[in-house]
């Protein structure tokens, strides 16, 4: 018997002229649940659904989202996915609503009207090293990828040079033919010329950015120029992507929102587009972590920058006399640290944690580092321009 057939069976055994003893004994029941079941029995005279339950929910909700707000949510969104190069998270909703003059909901409840709406789909999260003991170098840096191949269609392959500035957020895409050095080369001049030099420069260990593998020890244009201009090499983990997570979130963006949007008819189209993204990111994109201010605003509230300086001939051999170039590098079961492509047992109670690898140009040696203390020192013999 279901519940629903207990308090009709209830009250038809009462009025039978059964006692109230008999029928909570029968049941199992207390005397309140069946004076309860009698009261409501009784309130509606026998007729309709008097023994379901009543939902104890709150009759109102004040805190609920209009459905008016949850539209003009929607609406917000499609909007700025319609705009070519616009953002289209929470922040940016915001900013789109305040120009059509409505009045946005908080970020919390319009991340919660797009899962409804089923626009807010999250990311697969992979599992990754703790960030526990990954050493922090320098407080200002930019990161620097290179993506592709990608291809036009009737025109060839391409690739990008992405930098991305860590403090303001501002970025600059050059499209090449060719991952050379010197397109790399060209891009750095170009972006720290207009915009002004960090205190590193970040990269992953791309052909292009730190040498030769036929010279393990040799350095690049791209190593030298930086050292010239007193900004320090840093190549983050082999295989861990994500350690530059600001210039990966940026190519992810510019994937979805250019190099897939847009249908270029030749390179110099593609040129045109990405100098037009470049101009509307700086302009438009808005960051949580700079308090929703722009690129272009966060950088006028921060200290002028040193440009780069003109008096560098690129198209010159720099010579290489001076500086330290930066290895960040975890350290596995088998003690190995791996640099480019030589390898060096390191200390065994330095296995299962990042270190800093420091390849010093004045003193040919390698310095290994844990917490900025010294744990070892290989000499290490660097081609130079003494």
């Amino acid at each position: 018997m279901d519940t629903y057939e207990e308090r009709k069976q209830a009250i038809r055994l009462f009025e039978s002229g059964k006692k109230v003893s008999h029928i909570v004994r029968v049941f199992k029941k207390s005397r309140q649940w069946f004076y309860f079941w009698l009261h409501r029995y009784q309130s509606h005279e026998g007729r309709g659904e008097w023994y379901k339950g009543k939902s104890k929910a709150p009759k109102t909700k004040p805190s609920k989202i209009s459905h008016n707000t949850e539209q003009q949510v929607v609406s917000a969104r499609k909007m700025l996915e319609g705009q070519k190069l616009a953002q289209t998270g929470a922040i940016a909703i915001q900013y789109a609503m305040h120009h059509l003059g409505q009045t946005p909901p908080p970020v919390w409840t319009i991340n919660r009207i797009l899962t409804r709406s089923g626009l807010n789909k999250k990311p697969k999260v992979s599992n990754r090293k703790s960030d526990q003991d990954y050493p922090t170098l320098f407080f200002h840096s930019h990161q620097m990828d290179l993506v592709g191949p990608r291809y036009i269609k009737g025109d060839g392959r391409f690739y990008t040079v992405n930098i991305i500035d860590t403090e303001c957020r501002s970025c600059f895409i050059r499209p090449v033919r060719t991952k050379i050095t010197a397109e790399v080369m060209d891009t750095l001049v170009s972006f720290w010329s207009s915009h002004g030099m960090p205190d590193a420069l970040q990269m992953d260990n791309e052909l292009a950015f730190r040498g030769s593998n036929r010279h393990p020890r040799s350095f690049n244009a791209v190593v030298r120029l930086a050292l010239a201009l007193n900004v320090a090499p840093v190549f983050i983990p082999l295989g861990e992507p994500w350690r530059n997570g600001i210039i990966e979130k940026f190519n992810n963006t510019l994937d979805k929102h250019f190099l897939r949007a847009i249908q270029f008819q030749n390179f110099d189209h593609l040129c045109l587009e990405a100098k037009e993204f470049t101009s509307f990111h700086n302009a438009n994109h808005r960051y949580g972590v700079l308090k929703h201010k722009t690129p272009n605003e966060m950088r006028c509230s921060l200290p002028s920058l040193y440009r780069f300086d003109q008096s560098i001939d690129v198209n010159q051999k720099i010579p290489l006399v001076s500086g330290i170039v930066y290895f960040i590098r975890f350290i596995r079961g088998d003690s190995i640290l791996k640099l480019q492509t030589e390898s060096f047992k390191v200390n065994k109670d330095l296995r299962y944690t990042y270190v800093v690898a420091e390849v010093n140009i004045d003193n040919q040696s390698l310095v290994i580092r844990q917490n900025n203390e010294i744990v070892q020192v290989f000499q290490f013999q660097t081609p130079v321009d003494w």
